[in-house]
């Protein structure tokens, strides 16, 4: 594949920003991913010693450094750096305004700047640019153009970077075209987004609209488990068969874009004054899951506690699942670690089993001791926060009898039909 001679920059090597790198590599690029990271960068470094026999570019035309000087020869930087939010919720762009300003210092004339992570509407102007400019000493519309791309790339998930819709933006018609024919090489199909601030708030409300549907399903929910005569499933079952509704499925609300996005949106409708209550009040509501979960829990070890007539004063229970969706390894969950906390409180020794994800990353990312099954050692209860594909390979009777006389199984994930037996001490969301 013949090579493009400019070079692309891709800063920030994350779960965004490496795949991005790849594609363009593949596409016929010169990619230099940066990334302060010095670990990631090895890391990498040697992931692409092992796999350039096979993949679909050259090791030469993919670069990776923790050397932001590598940037001077970009004429196109494309910045996908985490926003998390801080403890109070409120959106963090402190690595947007980092990368600018080390983007800045590196920044040759006439190039290109785009940026890709999630932000409130209105930040690439106003967080970004400006530190592009003072650190650079360059004008915006001058010397140096911007665009906005958001980020669609959801981990675990066969869909794909290639095959994504990707909306693009750009500070003019000619910047966005431009960067269209870019993203055009590693994406099936595109969308001109008419301006920048539309693209950033585009992101920030398709998942606003994911965590009002939750909330809704949630609080239902939550609600039919005070009513004898009503189970959500069975009202959800019956609401399926109508044409336009769109099923949704209680739980915890976990993962990096969910929970955090909203409070972006949130943050900048209200400075400006205008009402963002419903995207509040679902937030609130989806928070409070872990509470209801904590419940949850309680209230099985105790009809254990019932069964069983000597007991030990610590109770131990097994997590089963710990990434934040089904079938991926990333264990960066807020909720998971919110609900761990209070249950430790409680008295409750943790342990967990994932067969996903990294022993070592979730031992250290949840204080966990990480056990290789499901029956090395005795437990109170079974706690099913992910459903994996894997569990679902499992009937309730198989794990009731690879575990303890009168364990507890807490079936968050929705892993198990409700058991038969009557001796199975079970409880579901």
């Amino acid at each position: 594949m013949e090579s493009n001679t400019a070079q692309l920059g891709v800063v920030g090597l994350g779960y965004v920003g490496s795949p991005l790198a790849s594609a363009f590599a593949s596409a016929g690029h010169h990619v230099v991913g940066y990334d302060h990271d010095v670990e990631k960068i090895e890391m990498l470094r040697e992931r692409s010693r092992v796999s350039s026999a096979g993949d679909e570019h050259d090791e030469s035309s993919l670069t990776y450094s923790s050397d932001p000087m590598c940037l001077q020869a970009c004429e196109t930087i494309i910045t996908a750096v985490p926003t998390p939010l801080t403890e109070s919720s409120e959106p963090d762009l402190s690595m947007v305004r980092t990368a600018g300003r080390t983007i800045g210092e590196h920044l040759a004339p006439g190039s290109t700047v785009v940026l890709e992570s999630t932000v409130y509407p209105g930040a690439t102007r106003a967080e970004f640019v400006p530190e592009i400019e003072r650190t650079s000493d360059l004008s915006l519309g001058e010397d140096f153009e911007v665009g906005y791309s958001p980020e669609r790339i959801n981990p675990g998930d066969d869909l794909g970077l290639r095959h994504i819709i990707k909306p693009v933006s750009g500070r003019t018609d000619s910047v966005r075209s431009e960067l269209l024919d870019l993203y055009d090489d590693i994406v099936d199909e595109t969308y001109p987004a008419p301006t920048i601030e539309s693209a950033e708030a585009a992101k920030c409300l398709e998942n606003a609209q994911r965590d009002l549907n939750i909330a809704l399903i949630n609080q239902f929910a939550m609600a039919c488990a005070t009513i004898d005569y009503l189970e959500y499933e069975d009202v959800l079952s019956v609401a399926d068969t109508k044409w336009n509704f769109q099923r949704y499925n209680p739980g915890l609300v976990e993962g990096h874009c969910i929970p955090i996005d909203p409070y972006f949106l949130i943050e900048r409708l209200e400075h400006h004054g205008a009402s963002a209550s419903l995207m509040r009040e679902a937030r609130t509501v989806n928070e409070s899951v872990t509470d209801h979960v904590f419940q949850l829990t309680i209230e099985a070890l105790n009809r254990r506690r019932e069964r069983v007539s000597v007991i030990d004063d610590a109770e131990r229970v097994l997590v089963c699942g710990l990434s934040y969706k089904p079938n991926v390894a990333d264990v960066r969950s807020r909720a998971k670690q919110e609900l761990f906390e209070k249950l430790r409180t409680a008295g409750i020794d943790l342990v967990g089993y994932d067969p996903y994800v990294n022993p070592e990353e979730a031992a250290d990312t949840f204080d966990l001791e990480m056990w290789p099954s499901i029956d090395i050692g005795d437990v109170s209860g079974l706690l099913f926060l992910t459903n994996h594909s894997t569990f679902g390979d499992l009937t309730l009777d198989e794990v009731v009898e690879r575990t303890p006389e009168h364990t507890a199984i807490i079936d968050i994930a929705g892993t198990f039909e409700e058991p038969i037996r009557s001796d199975i001490i079970y409880q579901r969301l």
